[in-house]
């Protein structure tokens, strides 16, 4: 097979809720494991979706915000929050880059809504530098 990228969405609901005797973060460090042995053996990328615990309204999420141990955020080679503002009064949504292994680029890129098809995408300018297109924050209005 010449599967390059696996999606698991979410993790937590793909642990099931059985009762067990391994405590939920054991459980949940032996998943993580399995697929980080997984992406090296098949030379892959495995994303997991793993929701945040709750944290307060009025703040944004950080990677302590990752539900679980800190194997899911040691182990990871990105990680990748989706934020929301609405707590400080803006209607807008942005994925920020918090951890990058292999460059240490961080960053993030606003989202823009389109009703018509039902999707998310980036809110791209062109660099007025070097012409290359890079992340832009939403206008309000």
């Amino acid at each position: 097979h010449d599967i390059e990228h696996v999606i698991v969405d979410n993790m937590q609901f793909m642990m099931g809720t059985k009762p067990s005797n391994l405590d939920r973060f054991l459980l949940q460090d032996s998943v993580i494991a399995e697929f980080r042995k997984f992406a090296t053996v098949h030379n892959c990328h495995v994303t997991l979706v793993i929701h945040p615990r709750k944290e307060k309204e009025t703040e944004e999420l950080h990677i302590s915000s990752i539900f679980g141990s800190a194997k899911a955020s040691q182990e990871a080679d990105n990680i990748m929050i989706l934020q929301d503002e609405r707590f400080i009064g803006k209607r807008r949504k942005y994925i920020q880059l918090m951890k990058n292994r292999y460059d240490g680029d961080l960053g993030r890129v606003f989202l823009r809504f389109d009703k018509d098809s039902q999707t998310m995408s980036g809110i791209m300018k062109k660099d007025p530098d070097n012409d290359n297109p890079r992340s832009a924050e939403p206008e309000d209005g």
